[in-house]
């Protein structure tokens, strides 16, 4: 079969809908449902649900409302080809702050559980910022595509990258800074008329990529939890420096974090994830 472009984990699949409309979520009676994305074999990607708990907590806040902080737990493992279906409770309405309780269900199995505070999202008034790394420009380092070319380190996809990273599984354009997974520059396509909601679902969706390299070791991993926060208003396209590390590790298991810079270098979003050794 001709290619037009990067495979996901089906050998042949190429997926040419947008990251926005493989997110997108319907509502049905009291339920929002979701998909997971098509032509992709491995178990659901963790950074997929987030993007929709992230979709479903706006759907159901009004107010102009948008998710703040988000902390969830992985209780078992997705499927491909089987809908998801979100149930979102409110927890408690304040003046300012909204906390829901978020779950997320497929084939009558419950995935992942967690809370969502949501509040105003305004840009915040003399920023204090971690220092970002002095690292190379995006436009400076290789694609993942060139890296394979160049015979540099792997990205560690199962198939490789062909060069349109639009339609890979993932669809993020990453540009490591060295051979080290704990730093890399990363984009998504332009959503120029994406709601607020969308331009933080799409951050929380790459906020989960490479946390678990960092602990791995080469060994099988999984994440358990996983909590992010929002510090200032993402913009979809734009490019973002993820610079992660590990907070603590044992023989079962660790914790990762992550920080997410813009190109002026303030801090734009904090990750933290557990992962255990499977």
């Amino acid at each position: 079969m001709a290619h037009t472009g990067d495979e996901t984990s089906v050998a042949g699949v190429v997926n040419t809908t947008s990251l926005a409309e493989r997110l997108a979520l319907h509502r049905a009676d009291d339920l929002l449902t979701g998909s997971p994305i098509h032509g992709f074999d491995q178990r659901l990607f963790g950074g997929h649900l987030l993007g929709q708990v992230v979709l479903a907590s706006g759907a159901h806040t009004s107010g102009g409302r948008v998710v703040e902080s988000l902390h969830v737990y992985f209780l078992r493992p997705g499927h491909p080809g089987t809908q998801l279906e979100y149930s979102v409770r409110t927890v408690r309405e304040g003046r300012t702050r909204t906390v829901l309780a978020v779950s997320a269900v497929q084939a009558g199995r419950e995935l992942l559980t967690g809370l969502v505070s949501l509040g105003p999202g305004k840009p915040p008034h003399d920023p204090v910022s971690p220092t970002a790394p002095s690292v190379p420009a995006p436009e400076e380092l290789p694609t993942l595509a060139e890296r394979r070319r160049l015979g540099l380190a792997p990205d560690g996809v199962r198939l490789p990258p062909l060069g349109d990273w639009r339609t890979a599984s993932r669809p993020l354009d990453v540009r490591y800074v060295g051979d080290s997974p704990r730093c890399f520059w990363f984009r998504s396509e332009p959503a120029p008329d994406a709601d607020a909601h969308l331009h933080r679902a799409v951050l929380a969706f790459a906020s989960d990529r490479s946390l678990l390299p960092v602990l791995a070791r080469g060994r099988p991993m999984t994440s358990v939890d996983h909590a992010l926060w929002f510090h200032s208003t993402p913009t979809c396209g734009q490019w973002y420096l993820y610079v992660q590390d590990c907070a603590a590790a044992h023989a079962g298991g660790g914790l990762a974090r992550g920080t997410v810079f813009d190109t002026a270098g303030l801090a734009v979003a904090s990750v933290a994830q557990h992962g255990l050794v499977l």
